[in-house]
C-alpha cells in the first residue's frame, strides 16, 4: 500500500491490500474500479484472478465486483465476502498521460521555444494510451 491519503489509504501501480479491515478493503475495490490496468482480487477460497475491474456496486444486497479475466474468460462477479485482498498489478495505460500533464509539457516546450531552443514539433493533442 502506498502513503495515505485525504480520506485513507491511497492505492495506485504496485499497491496491495490484504487484511480484515472490510471499510478499507471497500475502499480498495473502489481504487481499483478507477484504476486504468489489471489488478489482482485475492479470495478468500486461495485463488488469485488478474483482470480488469469493470463493475461493482456496494451498496447491493449482496455487494459485488466483476472482472473481466485477463486470460480472456468470461467476466467473473465476486462477492464482497469472497475477496480478502486486492493488488494494482498491471500497468496503468492513462499514468502520466492527463490533461494537466500534457499542459505542463506543451508549455514547458514553448518556454524553450522562447529561448531559442530546438524541441521538436509542440502537438496540439495529447499522445496516445497505448
Amino acid at each position: 500500500m502506498s502513503g495515505r491519503g485525504p480520506e485513507g489509504p491511497a492505492f495506485e501501480q504496485g499497491s496491495r491490500y490484504e487484511g480484515g479491515d472490510p471499510e478499507v478493503l471497500a475502499g480498495a475495490l473502489e481504487a481499483a474500479f478507477d484504476y486504468r490496468g489489471d489488478v489482482t482480487l485475492y479470495l478468500s477460497s486461495g485463488e488469485e484472478v488478474q483482470g480488469y475491474l469493470s463493475n461493482r456496486d456496494r451498496k447491493a444486497p449482496e455487494p459485488y465486483v466483476e472482472l473481466i479475466p485477463a486470460d480472456g474468460s468470461e467476466k467473473r462477479r465476486f462477492p464482497y465476502p469472497a475477496i480478502r485482498g486486492v493488488a494494482f498489478t498491471g500497468r496503468d495505460t492513462a499514468a502520466g498521460k492527463s490533461w494537466e500533464t500534457w499542459l505542463r509539457k506543451y508549455k514547458a516546450k514553448k518556454e524553450a521555444e522562447s529561448r531559442g531552443e530546438e524541441t521538436g514539433t509542440v502537438g496540439l493533442f495529447p499522445d496516445t494510451l497505448d
